[in-house]
């Protein structure tokens, strides 16, 4: 079974070829080629990093095999099993950002409230020990 390259890392080389495309015009015409396709490219890209031997390649390498895979007509992808692990910042909106602070502070005050509660109840089960002396009426 092939698997399918992930929709983050499918995302990822598309939105770099994009971008690739605006500054190259020549590349642009080979990135329309029909005959070619995202999918295949990020699959031709995982079966030369398996034919390299090594388990993985920094952005600039990535990048330049998937242009490699447009700029050539006649390359094509071996139907290999892999996975992907992207590296790629993830954008929060001002709310999710402000959500993720209150809950942060949330979770700070509810640890030393547990702490401080800890502390106490210590103190509450050691009960003093007072001196009981008897007196003798006979000393």
């Amino acid at each position: 079974m092939q698997a399918k390259a992930s929709q983050a890392f499918q995302d990822i080389i598309k939105a770099y070829l994009d971008r690739f495309a605006q500054d190259d015009y020549m590349f642009a015409e080979k990135y329309r080629n029909p005959n070619k396709s995202i999918e295949e490219c990020c699959n031709f890209i995982a079966s030369s990093v398996q034919k390299m031997g090594v388990c993985g390649l920094d952005d600039a390498e990535v990048y330049g095999l998937a242009v490699h895979y447009y700029d050539e007509a006649d390359i094509t992808a071996d139907k290999i099993d892999y996975q992907v692990v992207c590296n790629h910042e993830i954008e929060l909106t001002e709310e999710e950002k402000a959500d993720a602070k209150a809950e942060a502070i949330r979770q700070y005050q509810q640890k030393m409230y547990d702490e401080y509660a800890k502390k106490n109840s210590k103190k509450k089960e050691e009960p003093k020990q007072t001196a009981c002396v008897q007196l003798s009426l006979f000393d």
